[in-house]
């Protein structure tokens, strides 16, 4: 199967201050799930969601991010744990991601953060049973 990136989009950025008093902690959450395209079975995207909680300077960032890609081959549901759509597309699409999260914490005023590298291929194994375990629901 190959497969081929046609696009990047935040479909939800959500940035805001807290007020000092308020007692935060520093922490970084982050996740991805492949989705189907339910319209064109030759097309699926990688959703990315970062969120952040700054206690140094005082903000909360919640960015969810769609790598869109394309295929040559039909997926249906049996695909959603494919080692290709849980290791290849999001090693493909992060990079995006990472780039967009840190610059749109610069470009608002704030330190930007510079999100670790990430081995899609430890996480593929718990990304799978997690799926698995979604759709026996």
């Amino acid at each position: 199967m190959n497969i081929k990136l046609i696009s990047t989009k935040a479909v939800v950025i959500e940035l805001s201050p807290f007020q000092e008093d308020v007692e935060k902690e520093n922490s970084f959450s982050f996740d991805f799930n492949p989705v189907l395209d339910e319209d064109d079975k030759n097309r699926f995207g990688i959703v990315f969601l970062g969120e952040q909680i700054s206690s140094d300077d005082n903000y909360r960032c919640k960015v969810i991010y769609i790598a869109q890609f394309e295929t040559s081959t039909p997926l249906d549901f049996n695909y959603l744990t494919d080692p290709f759509l849980l290791i290849n597309a999001p090693a493909i699409g992060y990079p995006y991601f990472r780039a967009f999260y840190s610059t749109i914490l610069l470009n608002a005023g704030y330190n930007p953060i510079v999100l670790p590298t990430i081995n899609f291929v430890k996480l593929h194994e718990s990304k799978k049973n997690d799926i698995s375990n979604k759709n026996n629901e």
